[in-house]
């Protein structure tokens, strides 16, 4: 291992750091895209210990703070019972719920989160029907509080665009924007623009670090890119069941897809690159593969 934690956001076109999240031991890793993802290349790792409410990771994403410096926001949990949690990252190379800054029980089935710079606020997309609102009375995260629940049918993705100052949600057929108005305790998520009607059940939304202006949001079974300007879509690609979809900065693409959707478990053992060989971790059960990096676009 190089470093106790890798740096966000310094990754090399050739070899950058991807984050996993593994449902079948409740794990959250980190690798190198080059090497073979076996255990002794984990840099970096959240373990749950598939505890009540802390089952299958959903969610993994990295932000920058002034406070902690980079943080983790995560998700997890099963039908009626669920987490968001945020762990600091600066310390050790391996950790448990024991080193988390902050945690919540989310029963709406919780599958994304994402933090709002300067206002502070966190936002969790509970996957049955409804956004979650956390403020903090001061900067450090362990005073977030909810704040707001707004009704949203099968939401599934939040992404926060520093570019346009708006809260990208995506769930049913349905891409819909959010400004966030006020800070701290007073946050309140108020709807922005127009909707974007998509074909399927929206699954992610993630920047194109390829192309700053572009989202890349999958549903049931595309991928699309969204003109963040114009609200414009563009199919991409048709997938099965994809899970997560991303472009690197070097304009590699990687993505997750259940390969079984008539089962119980909702990811396979592959992350799936459009060059380079496609990567493979023994009997894994992998929902969402992840860039290292705090960047938002």
């Amino acid at each position: 291992m190089d470093s106790p934690h890798p740096t966000p956001g310094a990754a090399a076109p050739v070899n950058y750091k991807v984050a996993i999240t593994e449902q079948r031991t409740g794990q959250i890793l980190v690798f190198d895209r080059t090497a073979q993802w076996a255990d002794a290349d984990v840099h970096w790792s959240f373990s749950t210990g598939n505890a009540p409410g802390w089952d299958h990771p959903f969610e993994i994403r990295f932000r920058d703070t002034r406070r902690y410096g980079a943080l983790a926001l995560m998700t997890f949990g099963s039908p009626g019972e669920g987490r968001a949690a945020i762990v600091d990252m600066s310390g050790k190379a391996h950790v448990t719920r024991a080193d988390l800054v902050w945690s919540a029980r989310i029963t709406s089935y919780p599958h994304c989160i994402e933090r709002v710079p300067g206002a502070g606020t966190v936002v969790v997309a509970g996957s049955r029907d409804r956004l979650h609102v956390f403020g903090p009375s001061s900067s450090d995260p362990a005073t977030l509080k909810e704040v707001q629940t707004l009704e949203f049918a099968k939401a599934h993705a939040v992404l926060w665009d520093d570019q346009n100052g708006l809260l990208w949600v995506t769930g049913g057929t349905v891409i819909r924007t959010y400004r966030v108005d006020g800070t701290m305790r007073a946050s309140r998520l108020v709807r922005q623009g127009p909707d974007i009607t998509i074909a399927g059940n929206g699954h992610d939304i993630q920047p194109d670090y390829s192309r700053p202006g572009t989202l890349l949001v999958a549903d049931s079974h595309h991928v699309y890119a969204v003109d963040k300007a114009t609200r414009r879509l563009t199919t991409l690609a048709s997938l099965p069941y994809p899970k997560s979809y991303v472009r690197h900065a070097g304009g590699q693409a990687m993505w997750t897809t259940d390969p079984n959707d008539e089962d119980s478990v909702w990811g396979g053992p592959t992350v799936h690159f459009s060059e380079g060989g496609d990567r493979t971790r023994a009997a894994a059960q992998i929902y969402k593969a992840r860039l290292y990096t705090t960047r938002f676009h």
